[in-house]
């Protein structure tokens, strides 16, 4: 977009909306440049626009807000630790409280895909705590009177053994040769170092850890020759390889050792990074900027930007051709410097570009951009713009419609919301609007329901509070074009009841809103009875059936189910309807029967996969169902069977709302595809899901480059469970408590492993607890489904190996089986 163009602006001065239209000419060639804005907070506005150009389409939002403003802060956000992932929305419902409320939100730094998956890749602070730190990192930064500022943050690190130092090279990062790094309770509840060395764990000091300070506290216990240790919740660990180690090595327990970590800009309370800087001064850094990888490809963007007195936040959509493309480094750089920004730092882009506004009329943010993954990604951190502005009184109100369409004599409540002068939503009961209706129109009791006139014609709801009015305007129609029920699938039990809903509409396909007694109901095939309202009470055998609704000639139906038995979506007994694909893999399916594992049925699809293409990423092996198989009436969950090879994948799934939004559902966690042969598995579906949902994918990922295999899984009989039936879910091994040398010292020492069963419960009398081969005591608690097995003897220096057998009550083994082995090294006493 060129500086200089001329706009058309027209203003609503109620809500402070903006409708931005400008076209510029080169030649023959047009760009369209449509943006529309509206506040959102204290000095704080959001931009939606659209960008057309001879060489692509861009959709892109912006918030921007005044740096110091008195109830505006910048902050940043993560999970709650440097290791693991959540999305900006989840994030910034952390803040939402009466005093605080996210109302605008962008993802931040590049962060690790492999076992530290969500680490971020730069330095990270949250509210004074350094969260993560490397000595040198490209920043947006708040101070602690937040002030806002985008440089290079530079740290200096030691830790101090009486007169003898050691620089410390970063927090809570990956360890490398002749490293020392240090772990606090921030990073996650193991070191996962790679390697062996010597990690020392030091309490006695406050915490968290905070830049410009220098800490002392003394030795409680030092581990040599490990690979991993645990991160207690009232200490940290400094963790030291080669030289490092020999530096630690000179500590005994009880020894006073001292460390701090400082950078060079003093009271930087908020800090996120990013990869590189694209403006700095009002100046394009084309240099930096082509060191990227991808830099001169288009996707998805996302920047934050300093503009004198102002942050603002930036995304640009990509990957969705036709709607938008997404753009190179040096067309986002420009963009951001058309729109007067003076420095930009460029964040995570990709499918975790993300942005979340708190528009008119929302209590919360919601998610405004369309990520290219077709949901909102987990990501490591975010910023965001945090108002503390109180609730007070409203000041705007404004129904949460401008037109109503309705059939005659029935009945519609408006609802309406209220704005204060600081844009919060808040509360505005019916009984404080004061209603005026047209003439004929129709009539409004006391309670604000309106009923529409006996005849067809037009007019208006006018509804007033605190000096504000707002309209809906009115159009009574007497016919209608088409009906439809919005029960899309009844299911219920025998004897239960269900209220029906309609909707109508007209010749241009408006919907118009009707009552269910304006129209005539039926069933058929003895499913049960409706009455005159539209309340279907289901029969006492279990059927199918429709019911009917018919207005004059117009009749709309829905399908009836009584009884809630389990239906089965996909039984891939062919391959009919089914398209396998990949990602970064090779992939091919096919239909087996007979000598090949088959579940249930007469087939079972196999699927063939190759993740070892050399390709970098996440790589992943889909089962797409063609026409999506809806899953009729609210299913408690979604389960298949799947037999494994053991590899320890990914096996996820989508399905799509009825709002069309994909979701994406996990059979297994992270690398918990890890068993041989048959196993059912589920996922559990919301119960505030926006139902029916239409099942599409069943997939593997891999997402950790050293875990990817080739291999074969089957899958069978992809289901939706309405009611618990037969039992069969297998018990699994859901958390082990770290186990290690210093554990041993503190006799007696335990080792503690949590089972589950989602079925009828674990047989305390199937349990088997063995150790190199011999059962040993173990007890198990059903209240936190932890077995113990207590160490209250010496053991043999060397390796052990752990194995745990069980079955619950329905005779379902422990599948994958557990086991896990642990080493006694000589040192330890």
């Amino acid at each position: 977009m060129k500086k200089g163009f001329t706009a058309k602006r027209v203003l609503s001065l109620l809500l402070a909306f903006t409708l931005l239209f400008s076209t510029i000419l080169y030649g023959d060639a047009v760009d369209e440049y449509k943006e529309t804005s509206q506040q959102v907070g204290p000095n704080t506005h959001y931009k939606n626009a659209t960008w057309t150009t001879p060489s692509g389409t861009f959709r892109i939002n912006m918030v921007e807000t005044i740096i110091g403003n008195q109830y505006i802060k910048i902050e940043t956000s993560d999970n709650g630790k440097a290791v693991g992932t959540e999305s900006v929305s989840k994030q910034a419902q952390k803040k939402y409280s009466e005093n605080s409320r996210v109302i605008g939100a962008i993802n931040g730094d590049f962060f690790y895909t492999n076992e530290l998956r969500g680490l971020p890749s730069g330095t990270s602070i949250v509210d004074g705590e350094v969260k993560t730190a490397l000595p040198e990192s490209k920043i947006f930064g708040v101070t602690d009177k937040g002030n806002c500022f985008i440089d290079i943050l530079q740290m200096d690190a030691f830790a101090y053994i009486k007169d003898k130092t050691y620089p410390i090279v970063g927090v809570n990062r990956v360890r490398w040769d002749n490293q020392l790094i240090l772990y606090t309770p921030a990073f996650a509840s193991l070191t996962n170092t790679m390697g062996s060395g010597t990690e020392v764990v030091v309490k006695g000091i406050d915490l968290p850890i905070k830049a410009n300070e220098t800490y002392t506290g003394y030795v409680h216990t030092i581990a040599k020759e490990v690979r991993n240790s645990e991160i207690p919740e009232d200490g940290v660990v400094l963790s030291g390889h080669g030289k490092a180690a020999e530096f630690l090595n000179q500590l005994k327990e009880g020894d006073e050792i001292s460390f701090n970590v400082s950078f060079n800009r003093d009271n930087v309370k908020y800090a996120v990074s990013g990869n590189t800087r694209l403006l700095k001064n009002n100046q394009v850094l084309t240099d930096e900027i082509a060191k990227i990888t991808d830099g001169a490809k288009r996707h998805p963007r996302t920047a934050i930007g300093i503009k004198g007195g102002t942050v603002v936040m930036v995304t640009v959509d990509g990957r969705q051709n036709g709607y938008s493309d997404g753009m190179t480094l040096n067309e986002f750089a420009n963009f951001l410097l058309n729109q007067g920004i003076e420095n930009a730092l460029n964040l995570d882009g990709g499918g975790s570009t993300s942005m979340i506004v708190r528009t008119q009329g929302n209590f919360g943010p919601i998610l405004v951009n369309s990520p290219s993954d077709g949901r909102e990604r987990n990501i490591s951190n975010s910023i965001q713009i945090v108002s503390y502005a109180p609730l007070s009184k409203p000041l705007h109100v404004r129904f949460n419609q401008n037109t109503l369409n309705i059939y005659k004599n029935s009945t519609f409540t408006p609802t309406a919301y209220a704005l204060d002068q600081y844009f919060n939503r808040v509360d505005v009961a019916s009984n404080a609007i004061n209603y005026k209706l047209s003439p004929g129109i129709g009539k409004m009791d006391k309670e604000g329901v309106f009923t529409a006139a006996s005849k067809a014609g037009k007019g208006y709801i006018e509804g007033s509070s605190g000096g504000t009015k707002s309209r809906i305007e009115v159009q009574v129609y007497d016919k209608v074009a088409s009906l439809k029920i919005l029960n899309n699938y009844v299911s219920l039990d025998p004897g239960q009841k269900v209220q029906l809903q309609v909707k109508a509409y007209n010749e241009q396909g408006q919907e118009i809103v009707i009552s269910p007694s304006a129209v005539s109901w039926h069933v058929t095939d003895d499913i049960g009875t409706i009455d005159k309202n539209g309340v279907f009470t289901a029969g006492k055998t279990e059927t199918d059936g429709n019911i009917v609704a018919k207005l004059d000639k117009v009749v709309a139906s829905t399908q009836a189910r009584i009884g809630n038995t389990p239906v089965v979506l996909e039984s891939f007994e062919s391959l009919e309807g089914i398209e396998v694909s990949s990602i970064r893999a090779a992939a091919a399916g096919k239909t087996v029967t007979g000598e090949e594992p088959v579940k249930m049925g007469n087939g079972a699809l196999k699927l063939e996969y190759n993740m070892t293409t050399g390709e970098e990423g996440t790589s992943a092996a889909y089962v797409n169902l063609k026409s999506p198989m809806k899953a009729p009436g609210k299913p408690l969950e979604i389960g298949l069977w799947a037999y494994g090879d053991g590899s320890g994948h990914w096996l996820r799934g989508v399905y799509t709302n009825s709002a069309g939004e994909k979701k994406i559902v996990d059979f297994t966690k992270q690398g918990g595809f890890n068993w041989k042969g048959w196993k059912y598995v589920y996922a559990e579906i919301p119960q505030d899901e926006k139902f029916p949902i239409a099942f599409e994918q069943v997939y593997i990922a891999e997402p950790i480059e050293g875990n990817k295999t080739e291999g074969i899984v089957y899958f069978d009989n992809l289901t939706a469970l309405y009611k618990e039936g037969p039992d069969i879910y297998n018990p699994e091994v859901v958390a082990v408590k770290p186990f290690n040398n210093e554990q041993l010292a503190e006799q007696p020492a335990e080792i503690v492993i949590k089972v589950k069963d989602k079925g009828t419960g674990i047989d305390p009398g199937s349990i088997r607890f063995m150790m190199d081969n011999v059962q040993l005591k173990a007890v198990y608690n059903p209240e936190t489904g932890e077995i113990i097995h207590k160490i209250d003897y010496k053991m043999i220096k060397g390796q052990h190996n752990v194995r745990l057998l069980l079955k619950d009550k329905a005779g379902n083994p422990i599948n994958p089986e557990f086991r896990f082995t642990f080493s006694i090294n000589p040192e330890t006493k």
